[in-house]
């Protein structure tokens, strides 16, 4: 091992030797700058010295095309670079005058787009029975009472016969009350009672069961029913309130009177179905998800030191991946709790869905999707006369920040206090006043060049 290591050490000399060298100069340079000690040089060379690095700096200053002039401290705390406007364009800087713009003071959250829970609707038939005939398909755009699927249900059919036989029992004890009233004085006064009471059972049978249809969906008026037939009045019943596409489809004398339509409640869209022909079906299981997407919900995660920060009726401005325009809605919901894994508090906002264009069969093609990701800001604050700099001629030297303002001779640093950012632009709320000219490109040579004046 011992040899190994005296091998390894003569290999490695010059480098070591090397290492020592350079170790101790540095360390002697350090200390010689800390203590300002000469080490040697004599009065006379070290007043050589200095004089030399005077006129050198001298020189140098005469040299640069940037004059620094530290101006009176008791007059001005400022510093101003004296420039030419020629050396000024040379050098890369541009200024241009204090504007008054509209800034919004605004939070940047991630959202994802979501269909109106408010508006979708997770349909299924009123009673149970078998899927006769699907009329619609993921995807359509759907109006109102349109009808999506037919259902034979026995329960559907048996309403109807409790009707029809309700209407004629109905007529049938109204007609036998008016020819006793008529024949009043030749009656027995029971007897007459006993009529107006059976019209009277009749008519509540009657009402019940038509109750019983407008429950099913199948609206029912009995004064037009009364003016009918028996033919006409059990052909309507049949059929009633199905497409009138379909009733021309269908054969009168063979056709079951117990099929029932399941019909959109709202304009929308298909966003799910389940149905399908000859399918068992009951009121306990969803056939069809309709939603209307005129309107979106917009849920962004807000982090939860600046949950303090959101209000209800605050702006949203929100741009989904991929969309070519944003939207803008308002907060009309905030959560009451954190998510127990992001720690981030859900807020909501309602926001129209712009139509961008109909296709070739009449589907309407929209700008927002359901379940995609996007950027929002929350509109926390608005300056609408703010004084505002473009940002980047904003500069920071650790502890204030500040600008460089054109004055007669050159450039002026002047301190400002920053209010909010937007659209490239900062607010300043004191330090500068309208139509004064800042320093928009090139402000970082500026601070370069009092960076050296403070080292000098």
């Amino acid at each position: 091992m011992v040899a190994r290591f005296s091998n390894v050490l003569r290999q490695n000399q010059q480098r070591i030797v090397y290492t020592i060298i350079s170790l101790t100069l540095f360390t002697i340079l350090r200390f010689g700058h800390a203590t300002h000690c000469s080490f040697g040089l004599g009065g006379h060379e070290a007043q050589a010295s200095d004089s030399r690095s005077t006129s050198a700096k001298e020189t140098a200053a005469s040299l640069s095309p940037l004059q620094p002039a530290r101006l009176d401290a008791a007059s001005d705390k400022s510093e101003e670079i004296q420039l030419p406007n020629d050396v000024a364009q040379q050098a890369g800087i541009h200024v241009e005058p204090v504007s008054k713009r509209t800034i919004r003071h605004t939070l940047t959250v991630n959202g994802v787009t979501g269909y109106d829970q408010d508006h979708v609707a997770q349909l299924s038939v009123r009673v149970p029975g078998h899927v006769w005939k699907v009329q619609r398909k993921i995807g359509e755009t759907i109006r109102q009472g349109d009808c999506l699927a037919i259902i034979d249900a026995v329960e559907v059919g048996e309403a109807k016969t409790e009707f029809l036989q309700a209407v004629v029992n109905f007529e049938l004890k109204s007609q036998t009350l008016v020819r006793l009233t008529r024949v009043a004085n030749e009656v027995a006064e029971r007897t007459l009672k006993l009529a107006e009471a059976e019209e009277r059972e009749a008519r509540l049978r009657m009402l019940s069961a038509q109750q019983k249809l407008i429950n099913l969906g199948l609206p029912i008026k009995l004064e037009e029913m009364q003016k009918r037939s028996d033919d006409e009045l059990v052909a309507h019943i049949r059929t009633i309130g199905l497409p009138p596409n379909v009733v021309d489809m269908l054969d009168p004398q063979t056709t079951t009177a117990n099929l029932i339509p399941l019909t959109a409640p709202f304009d929308g869209v298909v966003i799910g179905r389940a149905a399908t022909v000859g399918e068992m079906v009951s009121p306990t299981s969803t056939q069809f998800v309709v939603a209307d997407v005129n309107r979106m919900w917009i849920t962004v995660e807000v982090r939860k030191e600046h949950a303090g920060l959101v209000r209800l009726g605050q702006s949203i401005d929100f741009l989904a991946d991929g969309a070519s325009a944003s939207v803008v809605g308002v907060v009309d919901w905030i959560s009451t709790e954190l998510d127990e894994e992001t720690r981030t508090l859900s807020v909501r906002a309602s926001v129209p869905n712009p139509i961008l264009d109909q296709g070739p069969q009449g589907e309407t093609r929209r700008l927002l999707k359901a379940n995609t990701f996007g950027i929002g800001h929350i509109i926390l604050s608005e300056v609408p006369q703010a004084l505002a700099v473009p940002t980047p001629s904003i500069q920071y030297d650790g502890k204030e920040h500040f600008v460089f303002v054109r004055s007669t001779s050159g450039f002026l640093r002047r301190n400002v206090q920053l209010g909010p950012a937007e659209g490239g632009y900062t607010e300043i709320r004191s330090g500068l006043n309208a139509e004064e000219l800042v320093v928009s490109a090139g402000s970082h040579v500026l601070k370069a060049q009092l960076l050296m004046i403070a080292s000098q």
